[in-house]
């Protein structure tokens, strides 16, 4: 099965759901799921985002070091058999380019139609919510790889 995770810039969420899949399924000897990202912009400026993210990965022990922004296309539907989006504006992009449904997230989750979002980097909080944001996606992993194992993805 390959999972192709998609968001905005291919910067965040989408690097953390596929860093935090590679690490799982490295560390579990898992060989029949392959995952990678992707997003609706990504030859976007990201200049002025927070790469804490990384730091926070690099600290729990995941490899990050393989990152690099991928533009998603009309090729993805074709290389991957699921494209699981962080936002209904992903959602939304992708049948109004494409004409074709992905999931959420938190659809392949745990059947709900939320997403997955991160506040603002000037927030007081932000380093603890990046931290809370990444436990979430790797707290997710087995679910979801059962869930997606379970629907016959």
């Amino acid at each position: 099965m390959k999972i192709l995770f998609l968001c905005t810039d291919n910067f965040t969420r989408s690097i953390i759901a596929e860093f935090s899949f590679k690490d799982y399924l490295k560390k579990n000897q898992i060989t029949d799921v392959q995952v990678a990202s992707a997003g609706i912009r990504a030859n976007s400026d990201v200049s002025r985002y927070s790469d804490l993210h990384f730091r926070i990965m690099n600290n729990l022990n995941i490899d990050t070091s393989e990152f690099k922004r991928t533009q998603f296309g009309e090729e993805s539907f074709r290389d991957y058999d699921i494209i699981i989006g962080m936002s209904d504006l992903h959602k939304e992009f992708i049948m109004n380019e494409y004409g074709k449904e992905i999931y959420l997230f938190n659809e392949v989750y745990k059947g709900q139609n939320t997403p997955v979002n991160i506040g603002a980097p000037d927030s007081e909080d932000f380093e603890e919510k990046m931290k809370q944001l990444i436990k979430y996606f790797i707290g997710t992993i087995p679910e979801v790889i059962a869930n997606l194992k379970n629907q016959g993805a």
